[in-house]
């Protein structure tokens, strides 16, 4: 049976931990660059991903390829599908004359639309339906997310909370994670943040989960990401930024999207859920009153 796009880039996700180093290399830069694993030659992406060119054709063996150019043929049918490049940070114009704060006021502004505008083409529809066709009708839904990611994860959850009653998030209260693990069965379903380099609560998790058979919705920033290897189904959002630390633009849209959708696609009960959470914060005074 032939193997598309998709189901070629699901295997090559799923054996990436278990490969040699140099296969493994291999595979981390056709995951990244697809797009060139369609255009160029054999020995131009060898080249690239700084290896020797037969490894390339070791890799399309290992994924029951007759040969490289029977795999590439499969990137190139797929090439709709192929994550076009982020602008890298020197490709940036910066006008002429412009002072410092200016030029770094354009160099982020450009990097981050660019993230957000790369996360709206590249993203596949028919997944993120899927996805939200889970979630929908997920028994419960957990969301995970440590370190840098917790405070996405704690986003996501207060929103959807507010108008789901089977959310609930996992985290470290207490120091400990395993009675939050008990009750989850493959009826519900788990979203878990992390960017590389992963947090390992969060990995430990998807792991465990993962392993019982629940659906594990993986939103991170490379298919090579350990997260990755333990997601049914993955959501790359670009993380890229101009200065030390990542920027989460795109990982916050992210967010609002899969939120709107599940909100559109609910009933009234969700809507009655909302009402009644603003007239209790009302009588509470939890809002600071209007002069």
């Amino acid at each position: 049976m032939r193997k598309d796009y998709r189901d070629t880039i699901e295997q090559l996700t799923r054996a990436y931990p278990g490969l040699s180093k140099q296969l493994k290399k291999t595979a981390a830069y056709m995951l990244e660059y697809p797009g060139d694993v369609a255009t160029l030659s054999m020995r131009q992406v060898a080249a690239r991903a700084e290896v020797p060119p037969p490894t390339l054709n070791r890799l399309a063996k290992f994924l029951e390829f007759e040969t490289y150019n029977a795999l590439r043929d499969v990137f190139r049918s797929g090439f709709e599908m192929v994550s076009p490049a982020l602008a890298k940070t020197s490709d940036i114009h910066i006008p002429q004359g412009a002072s410092p704060l200016e030029a770094t006021l354009q160099t982020i502004r450009n990097t981050t639309a660019g993230n957000v505008k790369h996360l709206f083409d590249t993203i596949d529809r028919d997944q993120l339906q899927n996805i939200i066709e889970a979630l929908n009708t997920a028994q419960n839904v957990y969301v995970i997310g440590m370190q840098s990611s917790h405070s996405h994860a704690s986003y996501l959850h207060y929103v959807a909370s507010m108008c789901f009653r089977n959310w609930h998030l996992i985290n470290r209260k207490n120091g400990d994670l395993a009675d939050q693990l008990e009750d989850i069965t493959p009826q519900d379903a788990l979203l878990a943040i992390s960017f590389k380099p992963c947090a390992t609560d969060t990995i430990l998790v998807a792991k465990r989960v993962n392993e019982i058979g629940t659906r594990v919705i993986g939103i991170t920033d490379s298919r090579t990401s350990a997260l990755a290897t333990y997601s049914t189904d993955i959501l790359l959002t670009p993380v890229q930024s101009p200065h030390f630390f990542e920027s989460y633009v795109a990982t916050v849209a992210l967010l609002e999207m899969i939120i709107g959708f599940l909100v559109s696609d609910s009933e009234q009960s969700v809507m009655d859920n909302l009402t009644r959470l603003e007239r209790s914060r009302t009588e509470l005074g939890e809002y600071w009153p209007d002069q």
